[in-house]
């Protein structure tokens, strides 16, 4: 792949986005490498039987490859992922069929994320922005560096929310301060974010990543089985999927929209966007 690297060691699977040149900002290959990358891991979660074993004339007999135990997402060691790259968004809003992304590649993405059984944890630095910070919320953990910041940038380029994050926000600090958030749409520090409960730890420093694998360590030479009982009973994903199914419609409602459009043109020629409520 050519903008995600997965390695593994042992229990723990790591997932790496790595688009540098671009904030590890999504664009359409990452977005289907990424989707890529999770159903992969949620595969290596199942204990798989060894048929080489069977045929091993020592008569030592079969043998189990251990399954993936635990799963960490990082980004780079200055951002994490900045949601959208909108210069692709800016040509893709020429064509009529602009937000099928949507469908087709940004819910089947975090789709395959939430399918992962194991724990999955994420490691932020820097800036975590639309769906990038629904990535993170996607995950059950995040360990964020001093340097973390989240934001939901989806008023400030007049769009709908994405990725399900209008299901995850309210259910980490409720209604009103999720409509706050992402009202406001003011980058949340790092340890704002661990006051509000959005993040499980603040790392020292500007990197998390050490951080971030120590304690995906620990989940991963923990009790799996009872993890992933307990992460099914506890995370409701069908729930998260149906309202990212309705910020796809939401999506499509928004993409020709004059604010859109404006704030599009805005943020690449570096200016204010000037809203005029169409």
């Amino acid at each position: 792949m050519e903008f995600v690297t997965v390695t593994r060691d042992a229990g723990l699977l790591t997932i790496t986005i790595d688009r540098p040149e671009g904030h590890n900002s999504l664009n359409r290959a990452l977005r289907l490498e990424l989707r890529r990358a999770f159903e992969d891991a949620a595969e290596q979660c199942v204990v798989k039987h060894d048929a080489d074993a069977d045929a091993d004339a020592t008569g030592t007999g079969a043998t189990d490859v251990g399954p993936v135990r635990a799963v960490l997402l990082k980004g780079g060691k200055k951002v994490f992922c900045t949601g959208q790259d909108l210069k692709e968004h800016l040509v893709d809003m020429n064509e009529p069929s602009a937000m099928d992304k949507v469908d087709t590649e940004y819910n089947p993405m975090v789709a395959a994320l939430a399918a992962i059984p194991v724990p999955v944890v994420a490691a932020v630095n820097g800036a975590a922005a639309g769906a990038g910070w629904s990535l993170a919320l996607n995950c059950d953990f995040r360990v964020a560096a001093r340097s973390a910041s989240f934001k939901a940038a989806f008023p400030s380029i007049g769009l709908a929310t994405d990725c399900g994050i209008s299901y995850l926000l309210p259910q980490l600090v409720g209604p009103a301060k999720a409509l706050q958030l992402l009202f406001d749409d003011q980058p949340v520090s790092a340890e704002a974010a661990l006051e509000l409960g959005l993040v499980t730890q603040v790392a020292d420093g500007d990197d998390a990543d050490e951080a971030a694998e120590e304690f995906a360590r620990r989940l991963a030479s923990g009790p799996t089985g009872s993890y992933r009982e307990i992460k099914a009973m506890v995370k409701d994903a069908a729930a998260m999927l149906a309202v990212a199914d309705l910020e796809g419609g939401a999506q499509k409602r928004l993409v020709n929209s004059v604010d859109h459009r404006e704030a599009v043109e805005a943020f690449l020629n570096k200016r204010a966007p000037k809203f005029t409520g169409r």
